[in-house]
C-alpha cells in the first residue's frame, strides 16, 4: 500500500498544478498541444480535439505544453493563438494559474473534513484550575458561557478566542449555571506557552479547560482512610453518598465538606487475560472514614488519602533528567519550586516555560514497609534530539516522566450552518498552512533552519505511506501541507520554475520587448544548475536519514 500512496500523492499533486495551467490555457484561448502527467516515454496517449493527452513512464511531475512556448515555428493560422503572441497579463495568469491551484486544493481538503462535523464542543466548562483567573472569580466545572462582552457564544472555540486573543483586557462572561443566569468580569493573564519543540507563543489564560479532569484517584498511603476502605491507584469515583462526580475536584470538595463516614461508589477497571484490548468495569462500595487534621496554623482539614490519579508517574524515558534524579513508575510528584501541583498539565507548562531553568521537584514514594517518603530534588531539563515518524531529526525538550491518565469528554452542540462552517474554516486553515510554510521557507533561505530539513523523493514516499497507514484523513491532511509546499516552491524567482517564468515576463514588460533567445537560454541553464543543486541536496539528505545510522 505504499506505494500506492506515494503515487497517489504525487499523483494529485502533479495533475491539481498541471490543471491549473491547463485550464487558464483553455479559457483565455491558448492553443495546448499536450498534457502529461508524468515524464519519459507515454503509457497511455490519446488526442481529444486539439489537444493530446497522454501519462508518461516517470511519475515524479508533468507538464502542460503550449504552441509557440518552446521557441518552434507557428503555423499562421495559428499565430494568434500560440503562447508569446498573447498579451503579457494572459501569460502571466497562465503561469501563476499552476502554482495557485496548489494553494486552493487545501481549501478543498478542508472544507470537504469540516463538512464531516455534526458537532462542536460546546462553550461549558468542563474544569477550573486552581489560582487562576476563572478560580479567582468564581467560576465552576459546568458553568455554560453565552455571550463574551454581549456578543453570543455557542462554541468552546468561540471562548478559546476570546480568551486567547484578548490577555489583559477584561472580558464580561454572561454565565448560566442551572437555573440562574449571572456575569462576571474576568481579565485574562498573558502566558507565554512552549511546546517541547521549542516553539512558543504567548495568549491569554483564565485557567479552564473543556475536557473535565476525571474522578480518578490514586491512594500512595496505604495506612490512609482511602486505602483502608478499599481504593486503589486508577478507581473511577462516580459517586459520593448518592451525588454523581464527574471531577476530581467536585471530589475533592465534595470530601472536604464532609468530615464522616462517606458512602463511595467507584469503578474498576479489569483486563482479561482473553482479550487483552478490552477492559471491563466493576462497581465496587467503599465506606470511607476520613481522618480530622490541624494544620500548623490551627486550621482544622479532612484527609482521605486520595490523590489526582493524573500526578502519579505511569513511565520513566531511561537517562532522561527524570530517571537521573530516581523517579520511579509509581511516584506522585506533589509540587514545583514548593508550589502544590494537581495537574500534569500545569506541571507540562510550568516546565515548558523556563526551559533552561533548575526546578526544585518534590514527590512522594510508598516503601516496601509501608512508609510513604516525601522526596525532592533539583531538575534540569535538556535538549535531545530523535527522530520522528517521517525520519526527519526533532529536537525537543525532555523532562522523561510521563502520564498517561486520560481526560473525560467535555458536552458537545449540534453544529449550526455546517457548510458555511465548513467554508470559513477551510479558508482560514489555508490561510494558517500558507503563513506557516511560507515562515518555515523564508527560514530556509535566511539560514535559520538548516538544509538537512530539505528532503527529496524518498522523504516523499515516506511521508505519503506514514500518512496514508493512518487513514484517509492523515493522508489528506498531509496533502494539504505538501501542496502548499509544492505551490510556495513554484513560485520562487528561480529560472525554470513558474516563479522564475513570472520573473522574466515581468522584466519583459518592464523593457517593453522580449528577451533574446540566447539570454532566455542562459536564464534556463542557470534554473537548471540551481534545481540541479537542490535535488542532489535532497537526495543526500534522503541517503542519510534512511539509510545511514
Amino acid at each position: 500500500m505504499s506505494v500506492v500512496y506515494f503515487l497517489l500523492l504525487v499523483g494529485v499533486l502533479v495533475l491539481i498544478h498541471e490543471l491549473g495551467h491547463f485550464a487558464a490555457a483553455k479559457l483565455l484561448d491558448f492553443k495546448v498541444l499536450r498534457f502529461s502527467l508524468g515524464f519519459g516515454r507515454p503509457l497511455v496517449r490519446a488526442t481529444l480535439g486539439e489537444t493530446e493527452y497522454q501519462v508518461g513512464l516517470m511519475p515524479l511531475g508533468g507538464y502542460v505544453r503550449i504552441l509557440g512556448e518552446d521557441g518552434a515555428d507557428v503555423p499562421n493560422k495559428d499565430a494568434g493563438r500560440s503562447f508569446h503572441a498573447k498579451p503579457l497579463w494572459q501569460r502571466l495568469l497562465v503561469v501563476f494559474a499552476g502554482p495557485a491551484a496548489n494553494l486552493l486544493l487545501p481549501v478543498f481538503i478542508y472544507f470537504v473534513l469540516f463538512a464531516g462535523h455534526s458537532h462542536l464542543p460546546a462553550a461549558v466548562i468542563g474544569d477550573v484550575l486552581e489560582g487562576g483567573p476563572a478560580a479567582r472569580a468564581g467560576l465552576m466545572a459546568g458553568d455554560r458561557v453565552v455571550a463574551i462582552d454581549d456578543a453570543p457564544v455557542r462554541y468552546w472555540e468561540e471562548l478559546e478566542r476570546a480568551v486567547q486573543g484578548g490577555a489583559g483586557k477584561e472580558r464580561k462572561l454572561a454565565i448560566e449555571r442551572g437555573d440562574k443566569s449571572f456575569e462576571k468580569y474576568i481579565v485574562p493573564i498573558r502566558q507565554r506557552v512552549r511546546q517541547r519543540t521549542g516553539q512558543a507563543i504567548t495568549r491569554g489564560f483564565i485557567g479552564v479547560t473543556h475536557a473535565p479532569f476525571l474522578p480518578l484517584v490514586g491512594v500512595i498511603d496505604p495506612r490512609s482512610p482511602a486505602a483502608l476502605a478499599g481504593l486503589r491507584t486508577g478507581d473511577l469515583v462516580i459517586s459520593v453518598d448518592g451525588e454523581p462526580v464527574h471531577s476530581f475536584r467536585q471530589l475533592r470538595e465534595l470530601l472536604a465538606a464532609r468530615p464522616r463516614r462517606s458512602s463511595v461508589v467507584y469503578l474498576r477497571g479489569q483486563t482479561p487475560a482473553a482479550v487483552p484490548p478490552l477492559t471491563m468495569f466493576r462497581a465496587h462500595f467503599a465506606d470511607l472514614v476520613p481522618d480530622s487534621r490541624v494544620a500548623p496554623d490551627g486550621a482544622r482539614t479532612v484527609y482521605t488519602g486520595l490523590e489526582p490519579a493524573e500526578m502519579f508517574i505511569t513511565r520513566v524515558d531511561p537517562g532522561s533528567p527524570a530517571a537521573d534524579i530516581g523517579l520511579r513508575p509509581g511516584d506522585l510528584i506533589t509540587a514545583l519550586d514548593d508550589a502544590p501541583i494537581y495537574h500534569w498539565i500545569v506541571l507540562d507548562q510550568r516546565l515548558q516555560s523556563r526551559p533552561k531553568a533548575s526546578f526544585t521537584l518534590t514527590w512522594k514514594r510508598a516503601g516496601a514497609d509501608g512508609q510513604v517518603t516525601a522526596m525532592s530534588s533539583p531538575i534540569t531539563q535538556r535538549r535531545v534530539t530523535r527522530r520522528d515518524e517521517y525520519g526527519n531529526s526533532v529536537e525537543y525538550l525532555a523532562f522523561g516522566a510521563h502520564s498517561e491518565v486520560e481526560r473525560g469528554q467535555g458536552e458537545l452542540v449540534p453544529l449550526q450552518g455546517r457548510f458555511r462552517y465548513a467554508a470559513g474554516k477551510a479558508v482560514g486553515r489555508t490561510a494558517e498552512t500558507i503563513g506557516m510554510m511560507t515562515g518555515g521557507l523564508v527560514s530556509l533561505l535566511r539560514g535559520h533552519v538548516p538544509g538537512e530539513t530539505v528532503g527529496g523523493p524518498l522523504m516523499m514516499f515516506r511521508v505519503a505511506s506514514v500518512s496514508g497507514n493512518k487513514g484517509w484523513q492523515s493522508f489528506l491532511l498531509m496533502l494539504a501541507l505538501i501542496s502548499v509546499n509544492l505551490g510556495l516552491i513554484n513560485l520562487l524567482p528561480v529560472p525554470v520554475l513558474d516563479g522564475g517564468h513570472l520573473v522574466v515576463f515581468a522584466a519583459e514588460g518592464v523593457r517593453r520587448r522580449p528577451l533574446s533567445p540566447r539570454t532566455r537560454a542562459r536564464i534556463q541553464y542557470v534554473g537548471l544548475a540551481l534545481v540541479g543543486v537542490i535535488m542532489v541536496l535532497a537526495v543526500r539528505n534522503d541517503v542519510i536519514r534512511y539509510f545511514l545510522p
